[in-house]
């Protein structure tokens, strides 16, 4: 996510007190064409790839959206996803409407925990 939205300390306020917040990365779900040359390239002394027959690994390849770069989930302790939103159109959207990228993304993140599952209306 953009350092812009990150810099505002109520969002962070809220981040921290509502979510376990982390990343995966794509390369490592095989996401990227990059994959296989860059698990080649790896030092040996690395973590081995991630197992993605993991319930949380299944959770996150369910809230994907195909070809977007980077993907913002909100996944519940028992592993449903609550909400997903592809970065690349989140910022299109929200620029588009004239929000501010923080009240937007804060608003995904509470009707996420609400239940309200943003992100799923799309096919």
């Amino acid at each position: 996510m953009r350092a812009v939205v990150l810099y505002w300390d109520r969002l962070i306020e809220f981040l921290n007190e509502n979510f376990i917040n982390t990343w995966v990365s794509n390369v490592e779900l095989e996401r990227t064409p990059r994959q296989k040359a860059y698990m080649a390239q790896r030092p040996k002394n690395e973590s081995r790839t991630f197992d993605k027959t993991n319930p949380l690994a299944k959770a996150i390849m369910q809230g994907w959206k195909e070809h977007s770069p980077v993907d913002c989930l909100v996944i519940a302790p028992e592993l449903d996803v609550m909400g997903k939103l592809p970065l690349n159109d989140f910022f299109h959207d929200s620029s588009q409407r004239g929000i501010p990228d923080e009240d937007a993304y804060l608003k995904f993140l509470e009707d996420s925990l609400d239940a309200k599952f943003p992100g799923f209306s799309e096919k």
